[in-house]
This record gives structure tokens, sequence and C-alpha cells, in this order.
């Protein structure tokens, strides 16, 4: 009987104190918990503030990078169109100013002058070289009192000039031999007229003056 009372109080004492060092073992393991949550706690403010600090650093030098790119780039980019208009104004500019040479070079010349040139040319061609040759007079008369560029003016009378020239040469040496003709028929020295009308005629066939005069000079002769 004692036996059993003993056993009693010793088990009750056994379970008092396994309660109790289990109970110490919970609050010792609390308390680690709590102190080692509040340091990793600590540890973990401690990195996301430097972690923070660290991001927005960059993204500050990034951002200022960025934002001195984007105004470096924006003035580039300015000066480029600015430049690019500037070139595209030059361009135009220089278009304009081809177009307006274009036009000065290429002048509208007055029908009454290329009319005058062609129809001189004409007479030319077909040998009638006092045609021709007044025909001339009068184109570089109208040459000279239009309104032409003297470029123009210049160019349009070297169209002419040769044949020009040509022309008054051959009716001024024709009419120097039908005018010492006219001389030597007045004094009857009929041969050496009439080699001086023929001496005309050859290198003026239809001068009409010297036709005439030659014709005549025949039947006075009577070589017809």
């Amino acid at each position: 009987m004692n036996y059993r009372i003993i056993f009693k109080s010793g088990l009750a004492v056994n379970r008092k104190l396994i309660q109790i060092m289990a109970l110490s073992l919970i609050i010792a393991l609390l308390f680690s918990t709590a102190i080692l949550g509040s340091a990793c706690k600590k540890k973990t403010d401690t990195s996301i503030t430097e972690g923070t600090s660290i991001q927005e650093s960059p993204v500050s030098d990034n951002g200022s990078s960025k934002e001195t790119n984007s105004n470096t780039s924006s003035a580039d980019g300015s000066q480029s169109s600015g430049s690019t208009a500037a070139n595209s104004g030059s361009a135009a500019e220089t278009s304009s100013q081809s177009a307006s040479e274009t036009e000065t070079t290429a002048e509208v010349i007055p029908q009454e002058i290329s009319e005058l040139i062609t129809k001189a040319d004409g007479y030319y061609a077909s040998g009638e070289y006092a045609l021709a040759l007044k025909t001339y007079r009068n184109a570089e008369s109208a040459i000279k009192g239009s309104d032409l560029t003297k470029e123009t003016q210049q160019l349009q009378l070297s169209l002419f000039t040769t044949k020009y020239k040509k022309a008054k040469e051959i009716t001024d040496t024709a009419r120097m031999h039908f005018g010492n003709a006219m001389t030597l028929e007045y004094e009857q020295r009929f041969e050496e007229a009439k080699k001086e009308l023929e001496a005309a005629l050859a290198i003026y066939p239809k001068y009409k003056d010297a036709i005439d005069a030659y014709d005549t000079l025949k039947a006075m002769m009577g070589l017809e």
C-alpha cells in the first residue's frame, strides 16, 4: 500500500517536472525564434535599404544619362533637322537659280528676227546675194534693237555672220565690175565693158542689173 502511494507521488513529480521542462523549452524556443526573427528582419531591412540605395543611384545616373542623351539627341536631331532643312533650302534656291538661268539662257527669240534670218538664208542659198545682204541687214538691225540680252544678240548674229560677210563681198565686187562696165560703155569701149559685165556675172550670176546691161551691150555690138 505504501509503495503505491510513493509510486503515484513520484509519477506526479515526474509529470510536473516534464511539464516545467517542456514549458521552459517552449519559452526558450519562442525567445530564440523572436531573437532570430528580429535579427533577420534587421538584416533584411538593411539589405533592402542598401539595395534600394544602390538601385536608385544607377537609375538616377542612368536617368540623367538618358535625359542628357535624350537632350543631346534632341539637340543633335534639331541641328540635323535644321541642317537638313538648310540644305533643302539651299538645294531649292540652287534649283530656282538654275531654273532662272535656264530661262534667261533660253530666251524667246522674236518671230520677226527668226523669219528674217530664215528668209535671208534662203536668198543666200539660191544665189540672190543682194536680197540676202539686205535681209541680213534688216535682221541685224532687228536683233540689236530688241530687248534680248547682249549674249543672246551675239548668238543670233553669229548664226549668219559668215554668210552676211560673204554676201556683202560678192555684191560689192559685182557692183564694182558693173560700175566699171557702165563707164567703159559710155566711153564706147564695148569690149572692155563686156568683160567687166562678164566678171560681175561670174561671181553673181543672178545680178539683175548686170544681166540686163550685158544683154543690151551684146545687142549694141551686134552679137545677138
